[in-house]
């Protein structure tokens, strides 16, 4: 990107330089076929070489002074204004059109003189140009003016006048402020696509083969840093339809990366600056700390004290941008900095934009996935997720447990005797039976708990939030309802089908998958040995939770 840049600016020079040198051509020759005297001539011919002379070092300045380019245009510029001066102080006499050649040559070599500012901004790709200082390039600009005012006033014809010599001034000064306007719009749009294809080159690169919301989140997380190096802390939130909160997919930007952690916020729409962006539908800047502090006000309660727990640095300035998708917004990007205000500008604001859009688009690419995933591997019995996609929902819930020091349940269940159900009722009998076990299941849980078939007659159910107690009275409706359902179901009735389960808690019992599933699976055989004992199916579960470790 940075290589275009330059080949448009050298290109922009280029034309500038051709430019000048067209006029300058077109004066020298008008001077130096005026019918005048030898000394004049040789006078005229030593300024047009002078002048060819001084166009030729700026043209093929050698690559070791290449940075001072713009210093050399700026003396560049004053000497051909000194060259010009003495060529037509000399030629006046017999110069008919004095007046209105030493205007157009005064006026293109203004124009040709490189007065571009420095951009304000060191992450600036045009800021890697050297410039000349704004202040030397101001001061040659007004000797140029300087010098063709002295030679109006000594060589111009009284007929002129001071009135003509202030117009053209005028006049001169606005076609160079023109041009100026002219160069720093389109070095400004130039900047402008720069950025963004460095955005897409960037967030392209990092989102590789990112196929899950939550990788593709972390990748949009690492490409802010990139773009933005001042960055602290950053999340991506996106919009639950089941409640209309924004919350994080379990990825989080800190000084150390990016990884899970961070506030487990659940933002409504126009709470702190997250949900502030989301209803904005457009990009927000707040440059200093007040600003922030102002808009995060307005967090719940609960949110604060997950700000608090999660121990962030003070804000000091932040940026974010909704993600839009199709007109609807789906979520937002935030980034935060503790270090300084005023960290970001309005520059920024269309930079985040453009990465927002396109990082919406790849969380809806990855949405669209997981769906298709999901229904690939859903099971053909019941229709209820399979094992790896419990395992993934544990695992995510697991996380998001831990970042609210909460709890999480599993219940493992089976159907008791399944494989004596088969043999003696037949494999049909025994689908439909685990189709009405999945049905219950459905009835019974909460629109947050999970279930999915875990092996030929298992399923496993995640609740989270729930404790031993509550996940004892879900477990206990699960098997109440089974055993009404399957005797009153007129094909599968006489089978006696009835079920039992064992519960795991996390943190009491594991903070790890593994171990949770272990100690369901323990509970569960537990409860089937209980059921052998007493002739009916029974749950078997812990009064009382363990202190946790």
């Amino acid at each position: 990107m940075g290589d275009q840049v330059d080949f448009q600016v050298h290109l922009s020079r280029r034309f500038s330089q051709a430019g000048a040198g067209v006029v300058g051509a077109v004066v020298a020759i008008r001077m130096l076929v005026l019918p005048v005297s030898s000394g004049v001539r040789l006078v005229d011919a030593l300024m047009a070489a002078l002048a060819v002379c001084i166009g030729f070092v700026l043209l093929r300045l050698p690559a070791a002074w290449e940075r001072y380019r713009q210093a050399a245009s700026v003396l560049g510029a004053v000497g051909l204004a000194l060259v010009a001066a003495v060529g037509f102080r000399a030629a006046a006499g017999e110069l008919p059109d004095f007046t209105v050649l030493a205007a157009v040559t005064f006026t293109a070599i203004l124009v040709g003189l490189d007065t571009d500012a420095p951009r304000n901004s060191s992450a600036r790709t045009i800021a890697s140009l050297t410039r000349a200082p704004w202040p030397f390039a101001v001061a040659a600009a007004g000797a140029v003016v300087a010098i063709f005012v002295a030679l109006w006033l000594t060589t111009a014809p009284r007929s002129s006048g001071l009135a003509a010599l202030i117009v053209t001034v005028i006049g001169m000064t606005g076609i160079k402020l023109l041009a100026v306007g002219g160069t720093e719009r389109s070095l400004a749009g130039l900047d402008s696509e720069t950025r963004r294809g460095h955005v897409y080159a960037t967030l392209g690169r990092r989102l590789g083969v990112a196929r899950d919301v939550t990788s593709v989140a972390a990748a949009v997380l690492e490409a802010c840093r990139e773009i933005f190096p001042g960055t602290s802390t950053g999340m991506v939130l996106i919009n639950d339809p089941a409640d209309g909160l924004l919350k994080s997919p379990g990825t989080f930007l800190s000084s150390s990366g990016v990884g899970s952690g961070g506030p487990a916020y659940e933002l409504a729409p126009g709470e702190g600056l997250g949900g502030a962006v989301f209803v904005a539908e457009r990009a927000e800047i707040w440059p200093t700390t007040l600003s922030a502090s102002m808009a995060q006000a307005s967090l719940r309660e609960t949110n604060r004290v997950r700000l608090r727990r999660s121990k962030l640095g003070f804000i000091r300035s932040a940026i974010g941008a909704p993600l839009r998708l199709d007109g609807a917004t789906i979520g937002a990007i935030l980034l935060t900095s503790d270090r300084q205000e005023h960290a970001w500008d309005e520059e920024d604001a269309p930079i985040i934009e453009a990465l927002a859009d396109e990082a919406a688009r790849a969380i809806e690419r990855a949405r669209r996935h997981e769906d298709e995933m999901g229904r690939a591997q859903l099971d053909a019995v019941t229709g209820m997720p399979t094992r790896p996609q419990l395992l993934a929902v544990i695992d995510k819930e697991l996380a998001r447990a831990s970042r609210l020091e909460g709890t999480l349940a599993l219940i493992m269940a089976d159907v008791d005797g399944f494989g004596e159900l088969n043999d003696r009722w037949g494999h049909d009998a025994g689908n439909e039976v685990l189709v009405s076990f999945a049905a219950v299941l459905r009835s019974i849980l909460r629109r947050e708990d999970s279930a999915a078939r875990f092996g030929a007659d298992e399923f496993v159910c995640v609740l989270p939030g729930a404790d031993r107690e509550q996940a004892g009275a879900v477990a206990a409706r699960i098997l109440q309802r089974f055993a009404a359902d399957t005797s009153a179901d007129q094909r599968i009735g006489r089978s006696g089908a009835t079920a039992s389960a064992g519960i795991a808690v996390y943190p009491s019992d594991s903070q790890e998958v593994a171990g949770l599933l272990e100690v369901a699976t323990q509970q569960l055989a537990a409860a089937k040995a209980s059921h052998e004992l007493t002739g009916r199916s029974r749950l078997l579960r812990r009064v009382r939770d363990p202190a946790p470790s």
